[in-house]
């Protein structure tokens, strides 16, 4: 097997995509999906929690129903009386939380790109597989899938993958530097500068180069929790720094002590709701750098789409800056080792 960098994985990021829902059979999907009528739960692990996370949410909105994303593990423990439909989200499809959370009497139903028997395949077609320790297309092939079920609009998945990510350094009151991160602000720089800039950036940054060992909070919410899983899960699995997911209300309640005792960092979901206004006024002079990711999509599940995407981008900005490498991470000989538990839960 021919060993792929980061650089090759996004590059091919957009063509596997699009090469798979040329290939997969939609209409059946759709069918199948708009079936789902009673409260479901719908799990998955790594990269598959961040798709798992995605479909319940586009489900409780487009199906009407109660729709429940939750790990494997956590339905040897729960009540399932209430549910009656569990979708499993394996890239593979074969992995032991798969095993796991079709150990009951739910109607199962597996999205993979593989099939399996005795439950309801929900499949999608991958011809060129990606290679690579961090899940890039194996999580954002199967979103996209969620994302046209939602839609059905080719032109804004095409959109939003076009996007070209621009940066800003911008000089606060005390001398320290806010990040920008969105696609069109008057003073962001051109795509053709972007090298020249992150050179001077992570001059600039101490949590840029190195990264390491830094704290980064996030403030997310419901709207924006498929791009925070993203984030946190691989900013683990990667090594690149360590990541603290904070609902943006539960913050109001003492969360802020966090940043107070340590001098951490902030990557904040901007969705310019008053609460957000409140936080941009107060917290710029909070943090030792804050990266804000702007919305760009009126409705909420179209732009948490478009923000895992970008957080896609910006880790690997991240890794660059570490002389790291997501496709290829040295990891713990834990990882392999745990990765095969197949014991009691």
């Amino acid at each position: 097997m021919v060993k792929e960098n980061m650089n090759d994985n996004f590059n091919k990021l957009k063509k596997r995509v699009l090469d798979s829902l040329s290939k997969t059979d939609l209409k059946r999907i759709r069918d199948i999906l708009s079936n789902i009528n009673e409260p479901t739960l719908v799990s998955g692990v790594g990269g598959s929690n961040v798709v798992s996370n995605y479909l319940s949410k586009v489900l409780s909105k487009k199906n009407n129903i109660v729709c429940e994303s939750i790990t494997p593990r956590d339905m040897l423990y729960r009540n399932l009386k209430g549910f009656k439909n569990i979708i499993s989200c394996s890239y593979s499809g074969d992995n032991y939380g798969v095993k796991i959370s079709f150990n009951n009497d739910l109607n199962k139903y597996l999205l993979s790109k593989n099939k399996s028997d005795g439950v309801i395949s929900i499949n999608y077609n991958v011809e060129d597989v990606e290679n690579s320790f961090i899940s890039l297309s194996s999580t954002l092939i199967p979103m996209t899938i969620a994302l046209l079920y939602y839609s059905d609009d080719l032109n804004k998945v095409e959109d939003i993958l076009n996007t070209v990510p621009k940066y800003s350094i911008r000089k606060d009151a005390r001398n320290e530097f806010l990040i920008g991160y969105e696609r069109s602000d008057k003073d962001f720089i051109k795509p053709q500068e972007i090298n020249s800039f992150l050179e001077d950036l992570y001059n600039l940054f101490p949590f840029c180069k190195p990264l390491n060992g830094n704290v980064f909070e996030i403030l997310s919410g419901y709207e924006t929790s498929s791009a925070a899983h993203f984030l946190e899960s691989t900013m683990i699995e990667a090594g690149l720094s360590i990541p603290v997911v904070h609902d943006k209300y539960d913050y109001c309640h003492g969360r802020s002590n966090l940043n107070y005792q340590y001098n951490n960092n902030l990557i904040f979901f901007d969705n310019n709701t008053e609460l957000d206004k409140y936080y941009k006024k107060i917290l710029k002079e909070q943090y030792r750098s804050i990266i804000s990711i702007k919305k760009r999509y009126d409705d909420d599940i179209i732009n948490d789409y478009y923000l895992t995407y970008i957080s896609m981008l910006l880790l690997k900005e991240f890794a660059k800056s570490l002389d790291k490498d997501l496709s290829l991470v040295k990891y713990s000989p834990l990882v392999k080792k745990l990765y095969y538990y197949k014991g009691e839960m």
